[in-house]
């Protein structure tokens, strides 16, 4: 396919494997989003919600919008963890009612961003639920995102049915009437 493979090893701290490949950029309209409506009441009741997602993947963050738009709910987007910090320190509080957190992001990552929310001199920004996005789905990798503060673990692709039942989980503590 006239692309590269490389990799990158040290004892003791881990392998990183580099994969490219070329290929035409696709146009927009053939990409495809297998999003099944709802199965009950539940999921459409997330109408008046607003959620910060913060996810660098345009194409990530266009299939978690389209199923919040579904559901009811609104959302702003930023592409790293730098401006969802600064986004949420600026928002009034209660703005949000929950953050989905990309993990791996360029300027800032999804650990270091929960962390700087979490010290916020904010009552909102100790218990706001966040949300870790990330296709990182060892142990390790949800014990760091607890660590960092961050309330739940949810891999990609996100399984839309996981994804609705974790937002009541974390909402039955938060925000009330849902």
């Amino acid at each position: 396919m006239g692309g590269q493979i490389s990799v990158e090893s040290r004892q003791k701290e881990g392998t990183i494997f580099y994969v490219e490949l070329e290929f035409e950029e696709a146009d927009r309209r053939t990409v495809e989003v297998n999003i099944t409506q709802p199965e009950d009441d539940k999921e459409q009741n997330l109408k008046g919600r607003h959620f910060l997602m913060v996810e660098d993947n345009e194409i990530n963050a266009e299939i978690l919008g389209e199923l919040l738009r579904m559901w009811g709910a609104g959302f702003t987007v930023k592409k790293d963890g730098f401006q969802a910090v600064e986004e949420f320190k600026n928002s009034k509080p209660g703005t949000y009612d929950m953050i989905f957190m990309g993990v791996q992001m360029p300027v800032m990552n999804g650990y270091e961003a929960t962390k700087m929310i979490r010290s916020l001199d904010r009552e909102d920004a100790k218990k706001i639920p966040i949300i870790a996005m990330t296709a990182n789905a060892f142990t390790e990798d949800r014990i760091r995102a607890k660590e960092a503060g961050m309330d739940e673990h949810i891999s990609k692709p996100v399984d839309a049915k996981l994804l609705v039942k974790v937002i009541y989980e974390l909402a039955e503590h938060s925000f009330r009437g849902i």
